[in-house]
């Protein structure tokens, strides 16, 4: 991954579903996109601040048009985004290559990281997996420990469930599906606009 010349890349042993894929690329070029403020969380510059990482590799689910990614890369990470909006990725990859940061993105399905060649220190994922099917849910954890460190940090926001229709959501519930493979550390929790919402830690343990 850091020998490439060319940061921007999609991964040729990961097929992307093509249908969510150009459903938020369009959101992408539509501008429909109230998520991508261009801040950084604070919770995640907090946790990044707090001493606790190593500064490794760092991965960023969801990651949009990279603002979280590019602020990992200036932290010292070499750090991975993915997303499945080509147009984010594309903006991303301009950021990152303007300042010169050891930022790569793929256009990949987070769901299954397997054309990932890194296992990282740390990973992020700031209102991604809350709007994943159910039924891949079991594939995200999975592949995402396969790709982390020993002791490595997990960083997750989402939001809590939903009977309204809006996205599934994560609940204090749903944790559970993260062992053994992870335990939580901290749950903050909070609201989005209107929606609850939680920051969840959870910690990459010894199990494979």
């Amino acid at each position: 991954m850091g020998e490439q010349s060319d940061r921007l890349t999609k991964p040729s042993g990961a097929p992307v579903d093509v249908r969510p894929a150009d459903a938020w690329n369009q959101r992408y070029l539509s501008g429909d996109t109230p998520w991508d403020t261009g801040v950084v969380p604070p919770e995640v510059i907090a946790f990044v601040s707090s001493g606790t990482l190593r500064r490794g590799w760092a991965l960023d689910l969801g990651c949009g048009s990279g603002v979280s990614t590019c602020y990992l890369a200036r932290q010292g990470f070499r750090a991975v985004g993915v997303d499945l909006a080509h147009s984010a990725l594309v903006r991303a990859f301009q950021a990152a290559a303007a300042d010169h940061l050891p930022a790569y993105f793929c256009l990949g399905d987070v769901c299954d990281l397997s054309f990932l060649r890194v296992r990282a220190d740390f990973a992020l994922d700031v209102g991604c997996l809350h709007g994943a099917p159910a039924a891949r849910r079991t594939d995200y954890i999975r592949s995402l420990a396969d790709h982390l460190l020993p002791d490595a940090f997990y960083l997750l926001y989402a939001f809590l469930p939903d009977h309204e229709g809006g996205p599934g959501g994560i609940g204090p519930g749903d944790l559970a599906s993260f062992a053994p493979q992870f335990v939580l550390r901290w749950a903050q929790h909070g609201l989005d606009r209107t929606r609850p919402s939680a920051w969840y830690l959870l910690q990459r343990t010894q199990i494979l």
